[in-house]
């Protein structure tokens, strides 16, 4: 065997490339840059093309392209072992030999931002674009840097830009559209997506960013349609139970419902799309199908327990007391479950044997999931024993403990207080637990009630404010606001903007729709509030205060009958005395 053959048979490919790079490195550049030590030789593609020896920028000045190229094979090696650091100091001295390098223009600053020096590679992304503004690679680079860094305006003039320059890139059309929407300006977010719909009026993204702008604008008719077009021919768990989240919000159960079913149709087994189709039919009040089903689950099931469990909720909230007790029971023989302690006691609740149901709830630990309910339950039954100063003492000792504190114990003592017609006490307690919860929506909506019910309307309204202030959609606010103030004939036009914007979240809620109806009627568009309180009574036929406004509205369009129907109805459905007198006078008056 030759000499040849014995170096190649040595030594790999990729060594003698570098060992070939080295010599025309050393012939070329050795006298411009000091070589730095070598701690482990490059590995790269060897059969790269290596550039032309030397080369002119395009500003006449000489550079060396074999040098630049080294140096930059030196870096990529450092790089891919991760060090980082070297691979630095070799990409910049690859550009002191080559200023006009391109492969390594575009390295430098992914590798600083895999070091983690984000502000040093914008700055050098920044530089770049400067120096050749339709460079739409950097530009998407340092687009993505700002949204990283929050700098939402700075991205969005970037994507501007590069859809100047790219008006067909979807990629760029949907981040822009996205960011519109992260800024609250979801016309200009749906303009922007929308034009992608032109070409390809399916296409799957535009719809879907498309539906979820209408979310974020609370359009929610508007997303139901599009996810709708979409299902059809992009079906997806994943798309599923995003529509799954939108109908659940609206409180669209029967939608819901199907939903599942149709994962359930694909993945039979799938347990949580089964155990959310369980809760949609409990919401349709179809209790039968969701033991059915629950009974199918548990043949699966790898935890049959927890399905034992709901079922025994299912029996409970059928009042099937003695299957949910047979249930339980075995749960308790097997194991110490809170949650069967929690049910046991309801049911011993429930035949009103109270002391029973007592000793069960303080078996329950604050560590355990159930307690907070059983701690309201405990109260309850205290209460109604008239133990009302054990009751508060349980709860205020909870208070008193700054690890053990919730704010729904503040909501437990204000209710009893008030209930003990103790109304200063009520408020100190939601005073003091809206001091040390600013945030919780819960308690500011419990205080406008307070409010509401001592007459202090004005307070009562400024408190809901404060609830939309937290959470702008909700519902229960929402509808307050509107009602009141079309009770007292006031910003109607507000009230219209807020119950549309609760029924846009609740569609089918009879009260809303009552609500809808009376701001109507307070508008003088007697058609209209008559369309939305027929609506209204379908969804809730035995409500006297809506069949009360329907009477109302049939008196003003001059159906005295009609009217005198709905108040009678309603007057036989109320069970407060003052309003029965108060129809009783709307009665007479037709006479």
């Amino acid at each position: 065997m030759s000499d040849k053959k014995n170096l190649i048979g040595r030594y790999p490919i990729s060594f003698l490339f570098i060992l070939l790079s080295l010599h025309m490195f050393l012939t070329s550049c050795a006298d411009k840059t000091e070589l730095p030590s070598v701690t482990s030789a490059p590995a790269s593609d060897p059969s790269a093309h290596t550039p032309a020896v030397a080369a002119e920028t395009a500003n006449g000045e000489s550079s060396d392209l074999s040098c630049a190229y080294f140096y930059f094979l030196w870096g990529a090696h450092a790089e891919s072992n991760k060090k980082y650091s070297e691979a630095q100091e070799a990409y910049e001295k690859a550009l002191i030999c080559d200023p006009e390098a391109d492969y390594v223009l575009k390295k430098l600053p992914i590798l600083l931002i895999k070091m983690e020096k984000l502000l040093a590679a914008a700055q050098w992304l920044r530089e770049a674009i400067k120096k050749n503004p339709n460079d739409i690679d950097n530009q998407l680079l340092l687009a993505r840097l700002d949204v990283n860094s929050g700098d939402f305006n700075e991205a969005i003039q970037i994507y501007e830009k590069i859809l100047e320059l790219a008006p067909d890139n979807s990629t760029v059309r949907l981040r822009l559209g996205y960011l519109y929407s992260q800024q609250g300006r979801y016309k200009e977010g749906k303009e922007t997506i929308k034009v992608l719909l032109i070409k390809d009026p399916s296409s799957y993204f535009a719809l879907l960013y498309l539906a979820r702008l209408a979310i974020q604008s609370a359009d929610f008719d508007t997303a139901a349609v599009l996810y709708e077009k979409i299902l059809p021919q992009h079906w997806s768990p994943e798309l599923v139970y995003e529509m799954i989240e939108l109908y659940g919000m609206r409180e669209q159960y029967k939608r819901v419902e199907q939903l599942y079913a149709s994962i359930l149709n694909n993945d039979p087994e799938n347990e949580q799309a089964a155990l959310g189709r369980v809760h949609s039919l409990l919401l349709l009040d179809r209790e039968k199908e969701a033991l059915e089903e629950l009974a199918r689950i548990r043949s699966f099931s790898n935890k049959p327990t927890n399905i034992d469990l709901i079922s025994s909720r299912i029996f409970i909230s059928t009042r099937n007391f003695d299957k949910a007790n047979v249930l339980l029971e075995k749960i308790l023989a097997k194991e110490d479950s809170p949650a069967a302690r929690y049910m046991l006691a309801v049911i011993r609740y429930e035949a009103n044997k109270l002391e029973a149901a007592l000793a069960h709830l303080r078996r329950i630990t604050h560590d355990d999931e159930e307690f907070e309910n059983s701690i309201t339950l405990q109260t309850k039954i205290l209460t109604e024993l008239q133990r009302t100063p054990e009751a508060i003492a349980l709860v205020k000792k909870l208070i008193d403990n700054p690890d053990r504190r919730q704010p729904l114990y503040y909501s437990l003592l204000a209710s009893i207080h008030t209930n003990q017609k103790q109304i200063d006490a009520g408020h100190e307690v939601l005073k003091k637990g809206i001091e040390l919860y600013p945030d919780n929506v819960q308690l500011f909506f419990e205080y406008g009630l307070l409010l509401e019910k001592e007459g202090k309307q004005n307070e009562a309204i400024a408190t809901m404010e404060k609830v939309l202030e937290l959470q702008p959609a909700h519902v229960e606010a929402l509808n307050y606001l509107g009602y009141t103030w079309a009770e007292n004939n006031v910003h109607l036009d507000k009230a219209l903007e807020f119950i549309n914007k609760a029924i846009a979240l609740k569609p089918d809620n009879g009260f809303i729709l009552d609500s809808l109806g009376w701001v109507y009627f307070r508008m003088g568009e007697l058609e209209k509030a008559k369309t939305a309180l027929e609506r209204a009574i379908v969804l809730e036929p035995e409500d006297p205060y809506i069949l009360e406004h329907m009477g109302d509205i049939y008196q003003a369009g001059g159906q005295k009958d009609k009217a005198r129907d709905s108040w009678y109805k309603a007057r036989e459905l109320s069970k407060d005395q003052e309003m029965k007198e108060k129809i009783e006078k709307k009665i007479d008056a037709l006479k």
